[in-house]
């Protein structure tokens, strides 16, 4: 069962009249208005989210006791500060205390020269608030495009309820939140909150953690709910090596209770499908591919994509049959980038290397007519079968341990392409049940007669 908890704000103007005579003494309360406004920045990197609760509140002239209690949430009280937005206001906040025998609560001090109305914040930090994206990507029939649907799940763990909240979801790396997570979750993190001096760094780094995601430039993207069927735009872009994704709208972030927020989806994205073959990456297996490009003339719009676990389904008729056809997990997609999905070994696509002869010549001795140097000459076949009922376009490449080699008579194949010194690639297309044969020689070159050849691969 949740535990009970109590946030509230109480104000006690207490005013103490000495005329000569006895004492007068007369209390009044301040009405507190509704929350005007709440914003959660929601970390992925650790456990833990900043809260900004506004308000408008009511001073009468004199001290103002501001009581703030948080009994059955996780809330930090290390990372409480209580501000007034509006600098001109006859206003002080003289005093914070934490009172010794109450664990969670505390107490500002204000002191009016006036009575007036004004804007509060409200701001700490909590563990227990996630987020998480994932997406579906459903292909087409034909494999040449895919309909994807991006999600976020919040749950919200931290004891609190945060209605109408205007919700911020931060992804990257942030060192100095990840510090303030790790301290949080201490007992008493940095410092007893009754015990805290004026000048303590920990403090200053708390503050300093809460003006980085104040301040972030933030991408605007609209969720399923929003009440515009505008399109989403990008109010500001990316800033440092984080970013920071604000929902459209306002959502309720109710205590015990997670949720998903559709954040992207786009019905005919074009896609490449590609088949691997990478010993060195996969082992013997050939892996299946999907690549697309996040822009707007994809249907994805004009903003990155968070990174998330991504499920892929092949539609197998109209009427919406579909089969799983792999996973991937996606890592932090920029806008206008190429991203390629790994969705795991294809059966279907077999790649299958023999060595077809074997010879070493050109053997050479040194002085004491020991051996100290050769070649090797290899002739392979690399068998390749496609048992699908699509074309399949296959990329097999080859790692040869050392760049000393030279490559010939190659045949069969659709492409050929020297990557780098000593890593190449074959490409063929494969119709529907059927099979190609590639050939080709390789000769490396042992010991001395490395130095003796120059190992320039050809076709």
């Amino acid at each position: 069962m949740m535990q009970t908890f109590r946030l509230f704000f109480s104000f006690s103007l207490i005013f103490t009249l000495m005329c000569g005579g006895p004492a007068h003494a007369r209390i009044d309360t301040a009405v507190l208005t509704e929350t005007r406004q709440t914003e959660a920045y929601i970390y992925r990197s650790a456990d833990l989210t900043l809260i900004k609760d506004t308000r408008t509140l009511y001073f009468a002239k004199g001290m103002n006791p501001v009581r703030f209690s948080w009994s059955g949430t996780r809330i930090d009280p290390t990372s409480l500060s209580f501000d007034i937005s509006d600098k001109s206001l006859p206003l002080e906040i003289t005093q914070t205390q934490f009172p010794a025998r109450e664990k969670n609560q505390a107490i500002w001090h204000v002191s009016a020269t006036q009575p007036c109305r004004a804007e509060v914040v409200l701001s700490y930090f909590t563990p227990g608030i996630s987020w998480q994206p994932h997406y579906t990507a459903v292909l087409s029939q034909d494999r040449t495009r895919m309909k994807l649907t991006g999600q976020v799940r919040v749950e919200n763990r931290s004891g609190m309820d945060y209605r109408d909240a205007t919700v911020h979801l931060v992804t990257g790396k942030i060192h100095l939140l990840d510090r303030i997570a790790d301290l949080a979750n201490q007992p008493f993190p940095y410092g007893r909150p009754d015990t805290r001096g004026a000048d303590n760094p920990q403090q200053d780094m708390v503050a300093r953690g809460k003006a980085l995601l104040e301040s972030a430039p933030a991408l605007m993207i609209q969720s399923e709910k929003a009440a515009s069927p505008a399109p989403r735009a990008i109010t500001k872009s990316r800033a440092s090596d984080y970013m920071v994704y604000t929902l459209d709208g306002q959502k309720s972030l109710l205590n015990g209770w997670s949720d998903r927020l559709t954040f992207v989806e786009a019905g005919s994205v074009p896609v490449d499908t590609l088949h691997v073959f990478d010993a060195s990456q996969f082992g013997n297996g050939v892996m299946q591919m999907v690549s697309f490009t996040n822009d707007t003339d994809s249907g994805l719009g004009s903003f990155p994509l968070p990174g998330g676990a991504v499920k892929v389904f092949q539609a197998i008729d109209p009427d919406g049959g579909m089969i799983f056809a792999g996973s991937d997990t996606a890592d932090y997609i920029p806008s206008g980038k190429r991203h390629h999905l790994r969705l795991g070994p294809d059966p279907r696509i077999t790649v299958v290397p023999k060595v077809m002869k074997y010879a070493k010549t050109h053997l050479t001795f040194d002085k004491k007519n020991n051996l100290s140097g050769f070649d090797e000459v290899r002739t392979w076949v690399i068998e390749v079968a496609n048992f699908s009922d699509h074309p399949a376009r296959i990329d097999i490449f080859q790692t040869l341990p050392h760049p000393h080699f030279a490559i010939s008579g190659i045949q069969g194949q659709d492409e050929f392409q020297l990557i780098d010194q000593n890593r190449f690639k074959f490409s063929v297309l494969v119709s529907p049940a059927g099979k190609k044969n590639i050939h080709y020689t390789i000769t490396t070159y042992q010991g001395d007669r490395q130095w003796q050849q120059k190992a320039v691969p050809s076709s």
